[in-house]
């Protein structure tokens, strides 16, 4: 496969002690890396100092670059993770870790490290890249790094803007991989139109996660009306947020292969209405359900006690909810652009809270003001663990 012009300039001019690559989703950066790592290591070899590879875990190097390298220059030059944690790469052995957590990475305190590639560099923990500032301490001690922007208060921001390192930083937006399918693109571009991960995954931008977390959320677009009844050859679903003080939100959910209607919600708020127990709630969502055949109910994985007394009648089946937020969050946001999503007009409280829910732009990471969520809560249980799962038609 012949190199984009981002990637060829990447390869002649990344010559710095810092270099990363920092962009867009499936714009190309990590490909040109499984040329870079070779040309690194076998620059060094017989020098003394560490080589190493640190990803978010083991298994992603695995699966982002040592799997697709072993693709293109074989396996007696690419070879497995050992139980040491190392791997023979290009006449070298080469120190595979985790940087999550500064524990994975014991074994490079105190040691000299001559060369070191990192994946997913934002996702790290940052003691573990602090740690690597004073541990590249030869002459030839250089990093290569690729990355997908977070906000813009990113610890690693400071330290790309910084001009107290040597670094050669490159940005990559999505356009500049011109071997992507233009329909391809286009779907991503749709996917997450509206939203910060356009601005992160599609333009590669250090992008705040600010305002409404849904602002895609179109009433026109998205809420339906009339009569709700049983369509032949579709599935249900309830999903539950689970709150004692708090609201206690069901979501019931038809399912038709590929788009997803909300078709009904059961609202309890026990500041206003009092407080129940597990056996009254139990009540309320078997009389919400009805006679329909609901093939699973997902509840949040935090009310134990709750599942057990669903399980304790033995008439659903039940299952904790998948309670990944940002994830949940990104995968809802496709379902809205495409239109794979609908909730039914007698579902105020949802779509009141679609209105209302915000990201918190007062911190530096990521989070959702837990406000005007309960009913969102439950819907991401049902998008990212039931939708995401059974859609054979979601690209």
């Amino acid at each position: 496969m012949p190199f984009t012009e981002k990637q060829r300039e990447y390869f002649n001019n990344a010559n710095k002690r810092w270099n990363f690559k920092t962009g867009a989703t499936r714009s190309g950066k990590t490909y040109m890396d499984f040329y870079v790592i070779p040309k690194r290591i076998r620059a060094r070899i017989g020098k003394p100092g560490l080589a190493v590879i640190l990803g978010v875990t083991k298994s992603t190097i695995e699966r982002n670059i040592l799997e697709p390298m072993r693709n293109i220059w074989g396996s007696d030059l690419v070879g497995e993770i050992n139980s040491q944690n190392k791997c023979y790469l290009f006449g070298e052995m080469v120190y595979c870790l985790g940087a999550e957590k500064v524990s994975q990475v014991s074994k490079l305190r105190g040691s000299s490290i001559k060369y070191v590639y990192g994946d997913e560099v934002a996702d790290w923990n940052e003691e573990v890249f602090e740690m690597l500032k004073s541990r590249l301490d030869k002459p030839y001690s250089c990093f290569d790094g690729a990355l997908n922007p977070q906000g813009p208060n990113h610890w690693l921001k400071e330290f790309l803007d910084s001009e107290d390192f040597d670094t050669y930083v490159q940005k990559y937006t999505i356009f500049d991989n011109p071997f992507l399918d233009s329909d391809f693109v286009k779907n991503l571009c749709k996917e997450y139109e509206g939203s910060v991960y356009y601005k992160r995954y599609i333009l590669g931008e250090w992008a705040l996660a600010e305002g409404l977390v849904y602002p895609m959320f179109n009433r026109e677009k998205h809420v339906f009306s009339g009569e709700i009844e049983r369509v032949r050859g579709c599935r249900y679903f309830v999903t539950i947020d689970y709150g004692t003080v708090n609201a206690f939100a069901i979501n019931i959910f038809e399912f038709d292969g590929r788009k997803s209607r909300m078709i009904k919600e059961v609202h309890h708020d026990g500041r206003k209405n009092g407080r129940l127990d597990n056996e009254a709630y139990y009540e309320l969502m078997d009389k919400a359900i009805g006679d329909l055949p609901v093939e699973k109910i997902v509840v949040d994985p935090s009310a134990a006690g709750f599942i057990q007394t669903i399980i304790k009648y033995g008439k659903y089946i039940v299952e904790g909810a998948n309670n990944d937020v940002l994830n949940g969050i990104q995968e809802v946001t496709k379902y809205l652009n495409y239109g794979l999503l609908t909730i039914h007009e007698s579902c105020v409280e949802t779509i009141k809270e679609f209105q209302q829910y915000s990201w918190d732009d007062k911190t530096n990471d990521d989070v959702v003001i837990k406000e005007n969520d309960h009913h969102l809560d439950a819907l991401r249980y049902y998008i990212y663990g039931v939708a995401r799962v059974y859609n054979i038609w979601m690209v």
